[in-house]
């Protein structure tokens, strides 16, 4: 038998600080300062399973990569890796936004008096790293810059976009990371299969459904050009994260080397698909869009056989969840 491997018992990992707008490196950046996670990002990306998470606009708004239920995946993505959070959210337009933010200010204060982040919303998701009572003012890390950005009190969750959240982490337990990684796969199965129950599906589309949205919307052109763009380069760097994830779970799991190899070479599509995209919509030549729709396609048929394959090695532990393979 092999010996038990606990999360907090992998050496750290020598990687640059990395800052970005999404969740998971928020995430990292409050774990990894607290001693929490010390393996690579893209570790923590598999782990919660995150990386595998497809959701679209089906006119490839920019906030495809941040359209899912915040709640419900947050506290799993920390749950599945033993850290135990709190979370607050909802729409600033309701009546009883000033009462939660009031609440959220005392929560967040107290956090950071402990000597730990906290992740916000604000229009991207940030990390609060400090307070100044005096100036009634919590401070954030901007992301392009990296300049250390105020917020003050009286604005926490009045953000462009009507919705608020913040999570706070409160604690770890120890967690077997064998166990952790087996779980992460069954979750990947989850999201490529089943629609986020918040979500219209009328507007989006998730999971393997996702390639057929983006088809539609880049065959009828029919699209947002700069949201297109947001959303596949966010989805490239979760394939490299998926990738980089599932070749390092080979070292636990060795029947992975299948699913691992799917996944680099979905990885690579996407490199390819980011190869021929402008953040500038009027430089995307038809000629683009033509060689872009076979490496859509391409894409979809390798991740479903990536998940095909997890579906085969996990078989037994997922059907015996029955219709919610989600089910923990």
């Amino acid at each position: 038998m092999m010996n038990r491997t606990e999360l907090d018992s992998v050496p750290a990992a020598v990687h640059p600080p990395q800052l970005s707008h999404s969740y998971v490196d928020a995430m990292y950046q409050v774990l990894s300062a607290n001693g929490w996670f010390t393996m690579p990002k893209y570790m923590l990306s598999g782990m919660t399973a995150s990386c595998f998470r497809l959701s679209v606009h089906r006119q490839l708004h920019r906030d495809s990569p941040t359209a899912y239920n915040w709640m419900a995946e947050h506290t799993v993505a920390a749950d599945l890796i033993g850290i135990v959070t709190a979370q607050a959210a909802g729409f600033h337009f309701t009546p009883t936004f000033p009462l939660y933010q009031r609440q959220a200010i005392l929560a967040i204060r107290k956090s950071l008096e402990q000597g730990t982040g906290v992740i916000c919303w604000k229009d991207n998701f940030v990390v609060i790293t400090r307070s100044d009572d005096q100036k009634q003012v919590f401070c954030y890390n901007e992301i392009s810059s990296r300049a250390e950005l105020e917020l003050p009190y009286d604005q926490l969750g009045r953000n462009a976009s009507p919705y608020w959240h913040c999570q706070i982490f409160e604690g770890q337990i120890r967690k077997d990371i064998r166990q952790v990684i087996r779980e992460s796969f069954i979750q990947a199965v989850y999201k490529a299969e089943v629609h986020d129950p918040m979500l219209p599906e009328s507007q989006y589309a998730c999971g393997l459904q996702a390639y057929d949205a983006m088809l539609d919307a880049l065959t009828g052109r029919s699209y947002d050009a700069a949201g297109a763009y947001e959303t596949l380069v966010f989805y490239a760097a979760s394939k490299k994260d998926a990738s980089s994830y599932t070749r390092a779970a080979c070292e636990y799991w060795p029947e992975l080397e299948s699913t691992a190899s799917h996944y680099e070479h979905l990885s690579a599509v996407y490199g390819e698909i980011t190869a021929l995209l402008s953040p500038n919509a009027s430089l995307a030549p038809t000629l683009r869009q033509q060689r872009l729709l076979p490496l859509v396609r391409e894409a979809k048929h390798t991740e479903t056989e990536a998940i095909q394959s997890i579906r085969l090695l996990l078989r037994e532990p997922i059907e015996n969840r029955f219709h919610d393979v989600g089910l923990r």
